[in-house]
């Protein structure tokens, strides 16, 4: 009797130490036999869930990596898409620094399983929070290349020309223009139309109302201003018994044209034309001189616009 007493005093004494070593023991084993167990390493996508007006004012990582271990079956069945990574923000509703930690939460085939460990790195995400706000810039179109020689851009147009950007107040209010990829002008000859995409590089902005728009450019040939000078003047109607005393005068010309007209254009294709009065009657007659050109050319100016012409009695003529 003294015997069993003395061992039951003993199982009860100092019990409370007793109890904690026992737990402890459990935990040790529970933890060997995860850490013994194989293991696996994925990258999910991080959800950020922020309050109504509300968003990150700088980029974050939108992906985590996570670690799974359990046993080998678990481990197979297991997939990114059966995990979703939260960080939730939404309790915060003023502008600030502000730290949330990340959540994991089982999908899929991983829902039902409850003997397996997932961990997440990082354990949190610190954010600064700035209220959400949309406002309309400009579209400024970018370049790239040149048309055919000869040729350039008259004019463009763009539709929409401008769109709503929105995204965190201090980055939205500091855009006042976003651009567009690059439209290719390279070669071109002709009016054409495109649509092109916004170059939008920053992750935190958006584009409510879509992230294209529609090029128009009108492509024309370019124009060149050259004068010819020495241009001998062409008389036109004159009559059959009137001499002409002296040689022609000359005159000038100024003509527009497209470059290529001009590459293989001489002064012999322009005449200044003088028309002449058809009788022969002695007299002064101030006369238009009237220029006369190829099809594409356009005259700018031209010289002289009248000459005085006379007609002597004894039949002779000329320029005054």
């Amino acid at each position: 009797m003294t015997k069993n007493k003395s061992f039951l005093e003993g199982l009860v004494s100092n019990w409370p130490a007793k109890a904690l070593s026992l737990v402890a023991a459990i935990m040790l084993f529970i933890f060997n036999n995860f850490s013994s167990l194989p293991e696996r390493f994925v990258s999910v996508d991080l959800h950020a869930v922020f309050a109504d007006g509300i968003t990150a004012a700088q980029p974050y990582p939108h992906r985590v990596r996570v670690e799974i271990r359990g046993n080998d079956r678990s481990l197979a069945a297991a997939s990114e898409e059966d995990i979703l990574a939260i960080a939730d923000f939404s309790r915060f509703t003023e502008e600030g620094v502000y730290t949330t930690p990340v959540t994991i939460q089982k999908r899929g085939v991983l829902d039902n399983l409850d003997a397996i460990e997932i961990q997440v790195d990082p354990l949190e995400i610190t954010l600064p929070l700035e209220r959400k706000i949309r406002k309309q810039v400009d579209v400024v179109p970018v370049f790239q290349g040149l048309p055919a020689t000869g040729y350039r851009l008259e004019q463009y147009t763009l539709n929409p020309p401008a769109v709503d950007l929105e995204g965190p107040r201090g980055i939205i209010q500091a855009l006042e223009s976003i651009s567009t990829e690059g439209i290719d002008l390279s070669g071109k000859r002709e009016t054409f139309t495109v649509r092109v995409r916004l170059m939008n590089e920053n992750p935190l902005l958006t584009i409510p109302g879509g992230d294209t728009v529609d090029f128009r450019g009108q492509i024309l040939e370019a124009m060149e201003l050259k004068t010819f000078r020495n241009i001998p003047l062409t008389l036109h109607g004159l009559a059959p018994d009137v001499e002409l005393s002296d040689g022609l005068p000359e005159g000038w010309i100024t003509l527009q044209g497209g470059q290529t007209l001009f590459e293989t254009f001489t002064k012999e294709k322009v005449q200044l034309i003088v028309n002449c009065p058809a009788a022969s009657d002695p007299g002064i007659y101030n006369l238009p001189v009237r220029p006369v050109v190829p099809l594409g050319m356009t005259v700018a100016q031209f010289g002289p616009d009248t000459v005085a012409f006379f007609i002597r009695r004894d039949g002779k003529a000329g320029f005054q």
